[in-house]
């Protein structure tokens, strides 16, 4: 038998221990647990999603294919039925994680572009929305169990991933990681969900998308500092969420490097960079000193409502450089609960992805359309894959090259006392775990494979990740 030799663990240093640890207060989704869903009519989602997949690493059996086809017009559907939804969305994709094997560790999803942003409550609203609509990631959070109306209406459906306050005189809660909920709600968790972007009438065409995201990507782990704005001026825009503002901005300026204003005034190209904005307006004039993986919104009612042209779309803060952002697909009536608080700020820098600081900091998602870089984590503190998870080669034949069984040994560093798990995929499915990984490569056809290691470090409440990916050319024909 000819095979690799790996190198083996080994434990930190107590200064790297120390230094690891106090990173934990991180959470971290990783790719090999999102589902990429692909609308197969349109040439522009296609060519998106497989942007995004390569840029975040994507394993294949996730990302899933369905058909939304255009309409005469050859516009894509900004509305569907949800008895539609459910048709062509929400079954074909499961069915199709179902298939892959990818399912079970599916934590969010998150669309490609050209695909409809509202779900109508019936055929009567398709051309007009109504206030008891939902987005499609409402839909998809939902896992298509339609609520009762009202509570969509008037935003008292209390999503188990909000971290609070719930009002002027609380405290924020502890946001957790999508698994750790998970583990506590079972078959009752959400299913947290984002778009890449909307490339239809009044969206960003698909090249300023992809530039999007990949400035959002090359901005993981580069920890900017600067500025977190408000600009608060009389009316309901602003004083519906002002009373957030004060505690999260108090945690906000408290960190080093960083400082948090409210003003009257919109930032000037001067005051970068800009690393979170929030205002209240019907249109803007998006900042000019905004810095890779800023989130930005404007608090509006129809920012995600492309049929409608009255008011500012959230794709803007896309093109003026966020990596993400958010806005309702029908009328929110200025309710609080609707959108995200100013704590999605704290949450950010906290490390954790745009999706997960989303949903910690919104109480009722189910009219707002996330948009953006889903993963999207400049903060973030795990360390990159080259320093906790290497797949280190052993021996002098070259790097890739695969027979036989195939010893491989996780290459880590582990912070003495903590628990480090294990996963290894194949073709992005699951296949091991531990950190030996004994992989028999004659059960698969000769030519080029994937192997990914994945490491998590967990405590109570969140855990931090990192993977290595490496690509072996099996060869087992002349053995």
């Amino acid at each position: 038998m000819q095979g690799r030799a790996f190198s083996a663990c080994r434990a930190l240093s107590a200064a790297a221990a120390l230094s690891l640890a106090a990173a934990l207060p991180c959470r971290a989704i990783g790719p090999h647990e999102v589902a990429l869903v692909v609308n197969e009519e349109s040439l522009d989602s296609i060519l998106l999603a497989d942007a995004w997949a390569r840029m975040r690493s994507v394993p294949a059996p996730n990302v899933v294919r369905v058909s939304i086809p255009a309409g005469e017009d050859g516009a894509f559907p900004e509305a569907i039925t949800k008895e539609r939804f459910e048709e062509l969305v929400w079954g074909p994709a499961n069915a199709a994680l179902e298939r892959s094997g990818a399912a079970p560790r599916v934590l969010a999803w998150v669309y490609s572009c050209d695909f409809p942003v509202r779900v109508a409550e019936s055929e009567e609203t398709l051309a007009k929305s109504s206030t008891n609509d939902l987005s499609i990631t409402g839909a998809t959070f939902l896992r298509a169990a339609w609520p009762e109306p009202e509570t969509v209406a008037e935003g008292t459906f209390a999503s188990p991933l909000y971290a609070g306050p719930e009002e002027p005189s609380g405290e924020a809660g502890h946001a957790r990681s999508f698994d750790r909920v998970r583990n506590d709600l079972l078959d009752r968790m959400p299913l947290p969900a984002a778009m890449l972007a909307y490339t239809g009438p009044r969206g960003i065409p698909v090249e300023e998308a992809m530039d999007a995201l990949a400035r959002s990507a090359a901005a993981d782990g580069t920890a900017p500092t600067g500025t977190v704005w408000a600009t608060l001026r009389p009316g309901v825009r602003s004083e519906s969420r002002e009373w957030q503002i004060a505690p999260a901005f108090a945690d906000v300026s408290a960190r080093d490097g960083f400082d948090a204003v409210v003003s009257t005034n919109d930032p000037a190209a001067g005051d970068g960079p800009v690393v979170g904005y929030m205002t209240g307006a019907r249109a803007v004039v998006p900042v000019p000193a905004l810095a890779a993986g800023a989130y930005a919104d404007h608090f509006t009612s129809w920012a995600a409502a492309y049929e409608i042209g009255a008011q500012m779309k959230a794709t803007e803060w896309l093109r003026a450089g966020a990596s993400s952002t958010s806005g309702q697909v029908c009328e929110p009536f200025a309710n609080w609960a609707k959108f995200p608080t100013a704590w999605i700020f704290p949450r950010l820098l906290d490390g954790a992805t745009a999706i997960e600081a989303l949903y910690a900091s919104v109480r009722c998602p189910l009219q707002l359309l996330p948009l953006g870089d889903p993963l999207s984590a400049p903060w973030a503190s795990a360390p990159s894959p080259a320093t906790l998870v290497r797949i280190a080669d052993g021996t002098a034949r070259p790097v890739g090259d695969a027979s036989g069984i195939v010893p491989l040994v996780a290459d880590c560093e582990v912070p003495d006392g903590m628990v480090v798990k294990f996963s290894w995929f194949v073709d992005g499915r699951p296949a091991g775990s531990g950190p030996e990984f004994p992989w028999n490569s004659a059960d698969l056809p000769d030519g080029p494979h994937e192997v990914r290691l994945v490491a998590r470090v967990q405590n109570t409440l969140e855990r931090q990740q990192a993977f290595s990916v490496t690509t072996f050319n099996v060869s087992n024909a002349d053995r």
